[in-house]
């Protein structure tokens, strides 16, 4: 007796992929220990993804793919899965831990009886490989959805060619949840404090965000390509061509904002981007070549922005 497969149908849904790093490594190293590992991990993801009102459409070694009618809900089912995973890595020996890295897009897909096809899985899929181990990140339709509905913040990763999807996308990392509102600062997502560890930030600051190295904040194209043309301008001054009387001025700010985007990937604080880009307007009134003298509009400007940042730099108080 032979069952009909039901009709393909097509819906807007919100696709979590999650995956295991380094599975293949651990399995190596002690496959009975693992394997008992990985069916904890799929215990606990599947209880989560079905307390988030979602369904876990396949599990497949050491990754899990699943489906929800609500994109909120997929991305609080992501962030809890990554905080229970490193909750459960401060109970375990290190070579027993393991890290997840979870790619969630919303899109199109074609559902026929429990399977789910088309593009909108291949790209949550897409977006899992991107994701560094213990972090989330999102595709453009999902942070449009979510990022007022949730307290969360995100990281800009700019657009992306991904691997077999024809159009580029605009990826979202989750980077640390916001003040609570009891101003009690929620950790972040795929970050455990360590066994015994860090005693918690002033009330009302948020755990800090992961942090860059300094080499990749400065080799950020954002950081980057100011630095570079900045540098050039600013060097216009001991005769480089072209010449101009305002060039060195326009470098100074544009090293001003290098440096800032670089502050800011490094530290994860909007502040340094302030402080910088103050600084490169005062020495932009310094280092041009003025008709009417030194610009002390652009000094105070420069001044005025510079204040704005340091001000933001000091911890929030309980009110």
């Amino acid at each position: 007796m032979t069952i009909e497969a039901s009709a393909p149908r097509r819906k807007l849904s919100a696709i979590l992929m999650i995956d295991v790093v380094g599975f293949s490594r651990m399995m190596g190293q002690d496959e009975e220990r693992t394997i008992v590992l990985i069916r904890e991990f799929h215990e606990r993801t599947q209880g989560l993804v079905e307390a988030h009102a979602g369904r876990v459409v396949d599990t497949a070694g050491d990754s899990v793919f699943g489906e929800f009618d609500s994109v909120v809900n997929a991305v609080r089912c992501a962030q809890a899965i990554q905080e229970a995973q490193a909750a459960a890595n401060t109970r375990r020996e290190p070579a027993e831990r393991m890290e997840t890295r979870i790619g969630v897009h919303l899109g199109d897909v074609i559902v026929q009886d429990y399977r789910v096809y088309g593009d909108g899985v291949n790209i949550a899929a897409r977006l899992q490989t991107v994701a560094a181990p213990g972090s989330i990140c999102v595709s453009e339709a999902v942070y449009k959805e979510v990022y007022t509905k949730l307290d969360l913040a995100f990281e800009d990763l700019g657009v992306r060619e991904l691997k077999n999807i024809e159009h580029p996308i605009r990826l979202y990392r989750v980077i640390t949840p916001k003040a609570g509102r009891a101003g009690v600062p929620a950790e972040a997502p795929g970050q455990a404090r360590p066994p015994g560890g860090s005693p918690q930030p002033p009330l009302g600051m948020p755990w800090p965000p992961r942090r860059i190295s300094w080499m990749d904040a400065l080799l950020h194209p954002s950081s980057l390509v100011p630095l570079v043309v900045g540098a050039y301008l600013l060097a216009t001054a001991l005769g480089l061509p072209p010449t101009g009387r305002l060039f060195p001025a326009f470098g100074a700010v544009l090293v001003g904002v290098g440096l800032g985007r670089a502050l800011r990937l490094r530290t994860g604080r909007r502040a340094f981007f302030a402080i910088a880009l103050g600084a490169g307007l005062i020495g932009a009134a310094i280092s041009g070549h003025w008709r009417t003298g030194t610009p002390w509009w652009l000094v105070v400007g420069g001044i005025v922005v510079t204040a704005v940042g340091l001000t933001r730099l000091r911890p929030q108080r309980e009110p």
